[in-house]
């Protein structure tokens, strides 16, 4: 029996969106690299075609100017941290039994990702200052990581190892806060008074002090 015309059409229908969804995944990739590699200012749009290996005119048909480029890749940023687990066995597994080890070690990692590839990040650091638009997607990104490290408090209050006296969203801000600062500080303007390992250490020692049981 011959193949129903409509879903011959169908099929050819979807074939063009999912082709178009894949380069731009490779554009989005190719200039987060670039942006990350060079610094927005510095970086052209043949420079992201290039490198997604592309056509001018392809990028341009996605995205109609270097702009409107970053601005979709803050906002695929704030689209996977939305997508990031909240579940109560996360939290579980994320504690464990030493949660001043845990601390630690999560700081260890979003330092060692920002010092190995986290240009795109430390851009978009400095753009936020001068940038409305870009510190606008940069706050909703950093609500919801704070609206998740306020259910982690919560959470670590409820196991008995976060003091119950805090109160959670007040928690999150500021240890938000003070990892922001630092990393503004170590990775983009890049003071070198205090090496990135003693400040790591220090500044897990000020979050397990404010918000651990027994920090002593």
């Amino acid at each position: 029996m011959a193949p129903s015309t409509a879903h011959v059409h169908r099929l050819s229908r979807r074939r063009p969106q999912a082709r178009g969804l894949e380069t731009r995944k490779r554009l989005l990739l190719a200039a987060e690299q670039r942006f990350g590699a060079k610094g927005y200012e510095a970086t052209s749009m043949n420079e992201i075609a290039d490198a997604a290996r592309v056509g001018i005119g392809t990028l341009y048909h996605h995205f109609p100017d270097k702009r409107a480029l970053l601005l979709a890749l803050i906002d695929d940023w704030g689209d996977r941290e939305l997508a990031r687990d909240r579940r109560t066995d996360f939290f579980e597994r994320y504690l464990g039994d030493d949660p001043r080890a845990a601390i630690h070690a999560d700081l260890g990692r979003r330092a060692e990702g920002l010092r190995r590839d986290g240009g795109f990040q430390l851009a978009l650091m400095q753009l936020a200052d001068r940038d409305y638009d870009v510190r606008a997607r940069l706050d909703r990104i950093f609500q919801v990581r704070r609206e998740r490290l306020r259910d982690l408090v919560a959470f670590g209050q409820k196991r008995g190892v976060f003091r119950r006296e805090l109160d959670p969203l007040a928690a999150a801000f500021l240890i938000q806060n003070a990892i922001n600062v630092t990393a503004t500080e170590v990775f983009v303007h890049q003071h070198r008074e205090v090496t990135p390992s003693v400040m790591l250490e220090a500044l897990t020692d000020m979050i397990c002090r404010y918000v651990l049981e027994d920090s002593a």
